[in-house]
């Protein structure tokens, strides 16, 4: 199954007449019109969807939508990776100086961009309900009954993601302690508006949003609890994703005993497991998708034709964005394999046990970095997960246009990068062919993981944490840091943290990691994926991830316990008079 984008529905349901008058001067009106006015090739809601079949075709579209919001390549460069400050800039626009300095303002373009995406997706999924309810009734086939619940299993989920981010990035803050349940959420639509009064709706707590978005899955579990797709339809949800998403959602709301027991049936029962370091090296860049520590993937396939990424196409526009500089045929020039907007913020590399700080391109290219930098990685004293996320300048290489090119420091347009040592991006980049050499041209395929064992793993280890079984969480912290060392996942080895106190390679000098295991590891293997920004709020680690970076390209770090939120976009403002801004906007 591919996510296509398909037939397309308004929340408010909408029949357009088109009349034709008769004149007078040339013929009479007769009771049987002579002239039907309808267009075969338009979809109307009197006929459409009729039978299970035209569901099918509508779930496409609900599943092709995951590429919207945040999960879109042009938001998610700067929703999911400036914030948390994986990325710092090379391009001094695109509202990079907002997300990255979190300095956003209600009229944010990027931010009104993914309200309206996720919300115009979640309208989509309640018309998908609302027309399966019908459908529904006038079956009486059991085989049509059994797949309507699971489309219904699936449509649940689909609108439990995207309230996930809604929630996540627009909740007046995110639950702590049970005065939190009560603070502002979002609006909560549940069902088809049938007059324009519906989609005027306040902002739901907190906890009822929560409340929400946990019925939903329980209820999409019920439906789908069982149910084996076959290969031709692996992209769709099954159970371990729904009780993967749901256990998380304990976990952001601080429910911990059904988090444990909920993500411990997925550890033992879902057949999934931590893929060896060799396939998990290479799981981010178009191969080994679909594995065996994959939950659930936001499925793309190479068809684009533009570069900026029409509606109307499954692939990605987001390795373009991010893509890494690379030394040109004359060993001189330097080009990107893309536009090489964002780069590695530097702080990165010491959190990864990098401390050289050399920037310069002669420093960097020196026989002695080198050699320092391939014996860092040989003996295992920088964190091996450094390799899997990053591309250091003139150590590493990527093969573009029929041959091994060194990669360089990151493009700098509009912020001059020679104080930087600006590394490249590895996650979601292209790294074995030319982008603008592709067929079709441009075109990124690159599956994008929004759920996976491995954070599984680390929520298990907090919940266990968190309910008093310290040597648990251990446990399965040291599971994850032993793949990431290549050695087997369940033995002892000399690379565990002895403690949830334990030092980890987090070696700056303000770096408030470098004794807390379980955090780094949600950093370090979860890099670059954008999970790192909600753990900062739900942590409330803003002011010491602000301490640790200090500055961006555009200028000095400062917090505000605002930025735990993002402001409520101004055009939602205008035209909801029942919402509220985030406090501090």
């Amino acid at each position: 199954m591919k996510p296509t984008r398909g037939f397309r529905f308004s929340q408010v349901a909408a029949a357009f007449v088109f009349t034709a008058g008769c004149s007078l001067a040339t013929v009479s009106c007769k009771e049987d019109s002579f002239l039907n006015v309808s267009d075969p090739n338009v979809l109307s809601t009197t006929t459409f969807p009729a039978k299970v079949a035209d569901l099918d075709l509508m779930v496409i579209d609900l599943y092709g939508r995951l590429r919207t919001g945040f999960y879109n390549g042009d938001n998610f460069r700067c929703s999911g990776v400036l914030p948390d400050h994986t990325a710092d800039m090379g391009y001094n626009g695109a509202n990079f100086p907002e997300f990255a300095e979190l300095r956003t303002l209600p009229s944010d373009g990027k931010l009104g961009a993914i309200w309206q995406n996720h919300y115009e997706n979640i309208a989509r999924t309640n018309s998908f309900l609302t027309e399966l309810a019908k459908i529904r009734k006038g079956t009486t086939d059991k085989g049509q009954l059994t797949h309507l619940n699971e489309l219904e299993g699936e449509a649940r989920f689909l609108r439990a993601v995207n309230y996930f981010p809604l929630i996540n990035l627009f909740g007046e803050t995110m639950i702590q302690t049970e005065a939190d349940r009560v603070k502002m959420g979002i609006p909560l639509p549940d069902q088809v508006a049938t007059e324009l009064s519906q989609t005027v709706r306040e902002r739901a707590t907190i906890g009822q949003v929560w409340d929400f978005i946990i019925a939903d899955l329980k209820k999409s579990d019920e439906l789908l609890t069982g149910k084996v797709w076959d290969d031709a339809n692996k992209p769709r949800v099954n159970e371990w994703a729904v009780k993967s998403l749901l256990a998380k959602s304990y976990v952001f709301t601080q429910q911990w005993t059904l988090a444990r027991d909920l993500l411990k049936t997925v550890i033992d029962k879902s057949g999934k497991q931590l893929v060896d370091y060799a396939v998990y090296a290479k799981m981010f860049n178009g191969q080994n998708e679909f594995n065996k520590e994959s939950i659930f993937e936001i499925n793309y396939t190479s068809d684009r034709r533009d570069v900026w990424n029409s509606t109307l196409n499954t692939s990605s526009q987001y390795g373009i964005f991010i893509s890494p500089g690379y030394l040109e045929d004359d060993g001189v020039g330097e080009g990107t394999n893309g536009f090489g907007n964002l780069f590695i913020h530097d702080q990165n590399n010491d959190r990864f046990g990098f401390t050289d700080t050399t920037a310069s391109t002669a420093g960097m290219k020196s026989a002695t970095y080198y050699k320092k930098s391939v014996e860092l990685r040989q003996n295992k004293l920088v964190d091996p997960r450094m390799t899997v996320g990053t591309l250091q300048p003139w150590v590493d290489s990527i093969y573009l246009y029929n041959k091994w090119r060194k990669v360089t420091k990151a493009r700098g347009e509009g912020f001059p990068l020679a104080q930087n040592q600006a590394w490249n991006h590895r996650k979601y980049v292209v790294i074995d062919r030319g982008l603008w050499g592709g067929e079709p041209a441009e075109s990124i395929a690159t599956n994008f993981y929004m759920l996976r064992l491995a954070d599984v793993y680390l929520l298990y280890a907090e919940a266990l944490q968190r309910t008093g079984n310290t040597a648990g969480a251990l446990e399965y912290v040291n599971k994850v840091h032993r793949r990431a060392y290549d050695v087997p996942v369940d033995v002892a080895s000399k690379y565990d943290y002895k403690s949830l106190t334990d030092r980890t390679m987090a070696l700056g000098a303000s770096d408030h990691l470098a004794n807390d295991p379980l955090k780094y590891e949600r950093w370090a293997e979860l890099f670059a994926e954008g999970q790192w920004w909600f753990d900062v709020c739900r942590w409330k680690i803003g002011p010491q991830e602000t301490a640790y970076y200090k500055r961006v390209k555009s200028g000095l770090l400062t917090w505000n316990d605002r930025k735990y939120a993002f402001p409520i976009p101004e055009s939602e403002i205008i035209s909801n008079a029942k919402v509220k801004q985030n406090p501090g906007y």
